[in-house]
């Protein structure tokens, strides 16, 4: 049985770094927007408070906070404003005071091709991992905690694992619970779901309105209407939303000739993929694959 979240990440390029385990006391602020990738904070010990709308909110041990639209945020060690504080300042020797333990990272994908996943996503969230509730995902972060904390073989991409299965987990646990709709919950619908699945698998194949209605078991109408409803895009802008971000990632990572492009991204001439692809882009796709290539 296909599984449609898996088979988007993979799509996607889906991947975690931990790049930051520090220890902080006293007066500190941290600020890793800004890098186009998903910001996450762990508090593995300790309390902090997050600063990102205009009252601050406190994070205890077992909280995790991520930024699916890489939202401009700062955490510190007290409530109050941190201005005049300079962010992202090595940490002091360890003094007398609580003590506050990070875990920092960012889960990376391909953002533009992600933008319906993103998009059904909150700009901050944060879930209570070390609450009661889950216990897969107390296990999870409990892990985590250990392996971060720990200095052994492997352990970096151990960690990192870590972090893209408690991403997983918290999708599964935020859908379910409803708090979290659009793309997310489309890939669990029973009529949706096997028809995204299917998009995502093999853009190029028959995806007319037709061919999606009858495997969602539904008339063009109904289908055309629950699509919209769930997912937040038309059936036909979805396609071509992937077709063209796979046609894309195909320019930027292969040598392959554009009408092999074409072909495979479900177009039957290269002049009506050019045209598409020139409509979605602003620039046609040959243009796109030698701008990137001199890209350093």
């Amino acid at each position: 049985m296909a599984d449609p979240l898996s088979d988007l990440l993979r799509q996607l390029n889906f991947s975690a770094e931990v790049f930051f385990r520090e220890s902080y006391c006293g007066s500190w602020a941290l600020d890793t927007s800004g890098s186009s990738h998903i910001p996450f904070h762990l508090v593995a010990r300790g309390r902090a408070w997050l600063h990102d709308s205009d009252e601050p909110a406190q994070l205890v041990e077992g909280d995790l906070v991520l930024f699916p639209q890489d939202k401009p945020h700062v955490l510190s060690g007290n409530p109050d404003a941190p201005e005049g504080l300079e962010l992202n300042q090595p940490p002091l020797p360890a003094s007398a005071g609580s003590e506050t333990r990070l875990i920092c990272g960012f889960f990376k994908l391909d953002r533009q091709a992600a933008g319906p996943l993103l998009s059904s996503l909150p700009t901050t969230m944060v879930a209570r991992l070390g609450a009661a509730g889950d216990g897969r995902m107390r296990e999870l972060t409990a892990w985590w905690i250990r392996e971060a904390g720990a200095d052994q073989l492997g352990g970096d991409l151990a960690v990192d694992r870590l972090a893209e299965l408690v991403f997983v987990q918290m999708l599964r646990l935020e859908s379910a619970a409803g708090r979290i709709g659009g793309l997310v919950a489309a890939l669990g619908h029973p009529r949706i779901g096997p028809v995204l699945a299917g998009i995502h698998q093999a853009p190029g194949a028959d995806h007319q309105l037709r061919a999606m209605a009858a495997r969602a078991q539904l008339s063009e109408s109904a289908f055309a209407n629950r699509f919209k409803a769930v997912v937040g895009m038309r059936p036909g802008e979805y396609v071509k939303h992937w077709r063209m971000n796979g046609a894309a990632r195909l320019l930027r990572e292969t040598h392959q000739p554009i009408a092999i492009i074409a072909g495979e991204s479900g177009y039957e001439s290269e002049v009506a993929f050019r045209k598409a692809f020139q409509s979605f882009f602003s620039e046609p796709p040959g243009r796109y694959r030698r701008r990137l290539a001199a890209t350093p």
